[in-house]
């Protein structure tokens, strides 16, 4: 199959798609399920109702990647049911997929628990890339919200408010964490530091436990306070 930007990693990822655009939901949902890394797709028009509905699906069938709409039944559901989603299934990862690029709502976004932010007009392939990024624990963004991203983590450099984290962190903790801020991927803050990618991965654990959270973008609200 010779999609656009083919990716060549085969990991079979569960994924939901949450919009009330049903004509998009449909689409998308046959444009992806042509990647032979997408295993399956459960589709919702609501972000609430998909939030209270995934509190009584079996384990096995949670989807693994969630892409999130905004804008739903109000201006902020997507935000509201993602929050709601991480507090009861923290290990389901969730990408915000909307037409919006305005900071107040990236971040928002973010702070309630998203590790991506996706524009409705991205490719099928950019999207499947996206998707697996997050898999591995990577993240990825469109580039336009990656640029504001930069520029809200302090043009990717930590200014700790809390300065007992100068003591909690070790220099090279705080290098990576700095290079995570930047939005670089596991492996390439193992390039750009000359360290194995499993090195990179073992720090960031490291970091979580110290500061007792469970991902990088918790992990950056929490040093910004």
């Amino acid at each position: 199959m010779n999609h656009e930007g083919a990716i060549y990693i085969y990991l079979m990822v569960k994924l939901a798609i949450v919009d009330d655009d049903t004509r998009l939901l449909k689409s998308l949902s046959g444009e992806l399920l042509n990647f032979n890394e997408i295993d399956s797709i459960i589709s919702s028009s609501s972000g609430i109702k998909f939030s209270e509905e995934l509190r009584s699906l079996p384990r096995e069938k949670h989807p693994e990647v969630v892409l999130m709409d905004i804008s739903m039944g109000s201006p902020n559901e997507g935000i509201l049911a993602t929050r709601q989603i991480k507090a009861t299934n923290p290990d389901v990862e969730i990408i915000m997929f909307t037409i919006s690029d305005e900071d107040e709502m990236i971040f928002d976004a973010f702070r309630a628990g998203a590790v991506g932010y996706l524009l409705k007009n991205e490719s099928p392939s950019f999207i499947v890339k996206t998707v697996l990024e997050i898999k591995n624990g990577g993240t990825l963004m469109s580039p336009s919200i990656a640029r504001k991203a930069i520029n809200f983590f302090k043009t990717g450099k930590i200014k700790l408010k809390n300065t007992t984290l100068n003591s909690i962190l070790s220099l090279r903790e705080q290098e990576i964490l700095n290079s995570v801020s930047e939005g670089l991927t596991y492996d390439r803050i193992a390039e750009k530091l000359f360290l194995s990618t499993h090195t990179v991965k073992t720090h960031m654990s490291n970091i979580f436990s110290k500061l007792q959270v469970n991902n990088k973008v918790a992990a950056l609200k929490k040093i910004n306070g």
